[in-house]
């Protein structure tokens, strides 16, 4: 069985996506597996499926052209196997709006959510991309003439408006159904951007979270419910905000990273999988 690593990609998550994929190819080498690299770029986006011999695609690309669903519908008319979720669970979970409103459906509590600037009733407000990750071209905006500007410079990326709700950040991992836990994440600069993400230090990570039982019980069901509901397989991880007893639900990543600062690979430990362990159950849930 051949492994074709799939990662770099054209977003603005290319260097994380090089990052995890790495990682995830020096595992599979590690336990045996017959596996290489493929580096998407915007020459190969699709070549690079036809022109390379592979049984399995495992995909550690993060972003658009990648984790939306696209390369996976590319994959699924060639028949190649993949690893992570369909099509459809893909788009739909790369689109927050569209998940926001999937998860208030089942009971989850979400943020407050305008359409547009001129809707806001009071700040401030949290204005991003609908469907980029990794904390790329977020704004805090404290008055409407900010939340014009960062509309306007997010122009074409879909932006999502919500209010900013001031807690800790909190993810609650899945993996194939299975509840992996929570973890509470903590910035040493008090926001939880690109840097503090990926920059070993910045931030410290409390695994499994010392938070409220029945909290915690509820974010892991809630995580789980939204898995389910889309039809997501391999490893999840929604991300949560807690305030005042409450946990507010914000996105679920269907491709989430596997660096050595990554989420998922923490959460899988604390349930007793190795990073070689995780690997494996991922290869061997591939889609066909």
């Amino acid at each position: 069985m051949r492994i074709a690593v799939v990662m770099g990609g054209i977003t603005s998550e290319r260097e994380v996506s090089l990052r995890s994929g790495q990682a995830v190819l020096n595992s599979l080498l590690r336990q045996g597996y017959d596996a290489y690299k493929i580096d998407l770029t915007k020459e190969n986006l699709v070549s690079a499926f036809i022109e390379n011999e592979f049984d399995i695609a495992y995909l550690t690309l993060h972003g658009e052209y990648g984790e939306d669903g696209r390369v996976q519908s590319v994959l699924d008319m060639l028949g190649k196997k993949y690893t992570g979720s369909g099509v459809t669970g893909s788009a739909v979970a790369m689109d927050k709006i569209l998940t926001k409103i999937i998860a208030k459906d089942l009971g989850i509590d979400i943020a407050k959510t305008y359409s547009t600037v001129e809707e806001i009733k009071e700040y401030p407000v949290v204005i991003k991309p609908a469907k980029e990750g990794s904390s790329v071209g977020i704004y805090i905006c404290n008055t409407k003439e900010e939340a014009l500007e960062a509309y306007k410079a997010l122009e074409g990326k879909h932006p999502l408006i919500e209010e900013f709700i001031k807690g800790e950040e909190l993810t609650a991992g899945v993996l194939n159904g299975e509840k992996l836990g929570i973890v509470r994440i903590k910035p040493k600069s008090g926001v939880y951007d690109y840097e503090s993400k990926y920059t070993v230090g910045k931030t410290e990570y409390e695994c499994p979270a010392q938070i409220d039982e029945k909290i915690y019980e509820e974010v892991c069901e809630a995580a789980r419910k939204i898995h389910e509901k889309l039809g997501l397989t391999g490893v999840t991880r929604s991300d949560f905000i807690l305030r005042d007893g409450k946990a507010y639900f914000l996105e679920v990543n269907t491709c989430p990273g596997m660096t050595e600062t990554s989420l998922a690979p923490k959460l899988a430990a604390s349930k007793g999988y190795s990073f070689d362990d995780l690997t494996r159950v991922i290869i061997e849930s591939a889609k066909a």
